[in-house]
């Protein structure tokens, strides 16, 4: 009987374990991968905040020294920069005011073709994603021209309707679906009790939608806050934005390595920042998928 049971056990070597030692066993491998992923992922973040952390020399240094002392001269000089200062908080308005914008006119939008019969509603849907679809460099010349006979080249307005443009379709179809995916039910017992329309999506359809709001916001937040090339090409010193600041320390014939690593880590900040005070709301909105209501 021994010999059988031996025999059994080389033929099913996982029966040598009990079914909690084999599941505590999957959930370490599951984690040992996942940690390994992280250390992958955040290297590069570490490797920018130490760089900007040395001085000139050990910034670039081959082999890089893994024990130093940190230095914060690199972010002194930073802050005394009066132009990047200037790029980063007219940065903030401008992000901060778009995405507020884009939020006011892209949620209702959504909710409308949700709840509404639109005609050739599949169409307009297309046409609202069609303006993601053309790459930047194809439009920024002709809004160069636009911008330039009304007077706007350079100024804040212009900037933050350009933001606003490359963000509302992505607001509009991600909302579409959170708005899919919230009952009917929920708005008609709120006008059975005596709501409007506009109450009922106020104070029932908003705060159930608000995981939603919060993931198309940090996202429109973040492709603004990142964009170059417009400002590169309608911008001179008014509406300066603080990745075009960051740009500048990538000169010709040297690359100020220990500040432009310091004006990236800022830069980094607001998104951080940003992702930990709605951190909650993310997750559960980046699992809704984007659907078309037939």
């Amino acid at each position: 009987m021994a010999t059988a049971d031996s025999e059994e056990t080389l033929k099913h070597p996982e029966r040598r374990f009990s079914k909690d030692t084999r599941n505590r066993l999957t959930a370490i491998g599951r984690h040992a991968v996942l940690l390994v992923w992280a250390v992958v992922v955040l290297f590069p973040l570490y490797w920018l905040v130490s760089m900007s952390l040395k001085p000139a020399r050990e910034a670039i240094a081959l082999p890089p020294k893994w024990l130093f002392v940190p230095i914060f001269s690199n972010y002194a000089e930073l802050a005394q920069n009066g132009e990047f200062v200037y790029a980063f908080f007219n940065t903030v308005f401008m992000v901060s005011v778009s995405v507020i914008v884009v939020l006011l006119i892209g949620v209702p939008a959504a909710y409308v073709l949700s709840r509404y019969d639109i005609p050739r509603q599949r169409d307009v849907l297309v046409w609202i994603l069609s303006s993601r679809m053309l790459p930047p460099i194809a439009v920024v010349i002709p809004f160069f021209v636009i911008f330039r006979k009304l007077n706007l080249f350079d100024t804040r307005i212009a900037m933050m309707f350009m933001y606003i443009t490359i963000n509302i379709s992505l607001v509009v179809w991600v909302m579409k679906a959170f708005f899919d995916g919230i009952p009917e039910t929920l708005e008609e017992a709120a006008r059975v009790d005596g709501a409007s329309r506009f109450q009922s999506f106020l104070r029932v359809i908003l705060p159930s939608a608000k995981p939603g709001i919060f993931s198309v916001a940090i996202i429109s937040f973040i492709f603004a806050w990142i964009e170059l090339l417009f400002g590169l090409v309608l911008t001179n010193q008014t509406a300066t934005t603080v990745s075009m600041q960051v740009y500048q320390f990538i000169g010709v014939k040297q690359i100020e390595w220990g500040m432009l690593a310091a004006a990236s880590t800022a830069v980094i900040v607001p998104v951080l920042v940003f992702l930990i005070a709605v951190n909650k709301y993310l997750a559960a909105g980046l699992s809704f998928g984007v659907v078309i209501k037939e």
